[in-house]
């Protein structure tokens, strides 16, 4: 079963901070966003350190299926 996961950026820019969330439907493709996006904080002017991590959620994203009984049975 998959859960949901937030990718969540934490950096400031002229002073204010700045958190935003976007939520993937596993951490596998978080972690996937993440590596593909390493060099992110050279285009958005950010002040310091950029935080980025991956966080798990209990909401399930996919769910495991019933399938039909085959006839006969």
């Amino acid at each position: 079963m998959e859960f949901f996961t937030a990718f969540y950026i934490e950096y400031a820019v002229r002073g204010m901070d700045i958190q935003t969330y976007i939520l993937l439907p596993s951490y596998e493709a978080c972690q996937v966003f993440i590596r593909d996006n390493e060099d992110m904080d050279k285009y958005m002017f950010a002040e310091g350190d950029v935080d980025k991590w991956c966080i798990r959620t209990e909401k399930l994203s996919a769910s495991i299926r019933p399938k039909l009984r085959p006839e006969g049975l």
